[in-house]
């Protein structure tokens, strides 16, 4: 056990499952959360803030991937937008997935990340969920007073409501449920067509339709093919990302994946991403440290 009494895997697995990654058959898929995970969760969602250690691994794996095309694949996949997200990763020659893989864009090395908002990816059929998540952002905020501790967070098609600075976080989390069933019957929006996606301290609605990490990772494992997948997370959405990659074991009995869950400075990771986690990280800021010591593997050829 760490000293923040989180279970934390032994140094020997950490070590030997990267040498599996580094050993497996090309391409080697990536996968990222940001919250949590590339960064401390922090109270207040607008000053997340990646850590130095995971923007240097992941700058390292890019240049990788640069010089051996078809060898690696970096990806961050997050429940924020990526106009949001790629300025605070700053990281080119990735792929950033946002609001849970429903957007996309690759950030070309060398480019400015504040200019990625032009190359983002949706599909129109979700435009038709604009109208209503916007009615729903602004009668929500408006319904509850517009509290300090609710962080609205406008996507397009998708809104969530983030609580995570409520004193009372389950207590804020079901008000906002509340008030969105209030706006919802007032504004005739019973079908809007927008459902609720996991999250302990967010209460995230998303085109029903749209999936969510689950199906952003099998779509980037269809894309690629891969022979090997690390997908890193901390919260419930990441339970999905994780059962993509064990579903792929399944599939395929040669696939290396390995699925690790990040524990929070607060706390544990939930106990639904325990379940599913080969590894576990005691905090975000030893996600750098793991992703650098898998960019060197890959570098030497480790097997």
């Amino acid at each position: 056990m760490t000293s923040g009494a989180v279970e934390a895997s032994a140094p020997a697995d950490l070590h030997a499952a990267i040498d599996r990654l580094a050993g497996a058959r090309a391409p080697l898929l990536i996968v990222v959360d940001f919250d949590g995970t590339l960064a401390v969760g922090s109270r207040d969602p607008a000053v997340a803030v990646i850590e130095p250690a995971a923007q240097r691994a992941l700058r390292h794996l890019a240049r990788l991937a640069a010089a051996r095309p078809g060898r690696v694949h970096a990806a961050v996949l997050t429940g924020r937008t990526v106009t949001d997200v790629a300025p605070r990763v700053r990281v080119g020659g990735l792929e950033y997935l946002g609001d849970h893989g429903l957007q996309h864009a690759t950030l070309a090395r060398g480019a400015r990340a504040d200019g990625i908002g032009s190359t983002v990816a949706t599909e129109p059929r979700f435009d038709r969920h604009r109208d209503p998540a916007e009615v729903l952002a602004t009668g929500v905020a408006a319904a509850l007073g517009s509290p300090s501790w609710l962080f609205v967070e406008r996507k397009g098609p998708s809104v969530a409501f983030h609580v995570r600075q409520a004193t009372d976080v389950v207590a804020a989390r079901a008000s906002v449920v509340a008030a969105i069933a209030v706006v919802e019957a007032r504004e005739g929006l019973a079908d809007h067509g927008l459902a609720h996606y996991r999250g302990r301290s967010v209460v995230d609605l998303r085109p029903v339709d749209a999936g969510g990490k689950r199906e952003a990772t099998e779509r980037l494992m269809a894309r690629h093919r891969p022979g090997g997948i690390v997908v890193l997370g901390d919260e419930l959405s990441d339970v999905d990302a994780f059962s993509a990659v064990v579903a792929g074991r399944a599939a395929d009995a040669d696939l290396v994946g390995v699925t690790v869950a990040v524990h929070g400075e607060g706390g544990p990771a939930p106990a639904e991403l325990l379940a599913v986690a080969d590894l576990r990280l005691p905090s975000a800021r030893r996600v750098g440290p793991f992703l650098a010591q898998l960019a060197r593997a890959i570098e030497r050829g480790a097997v």
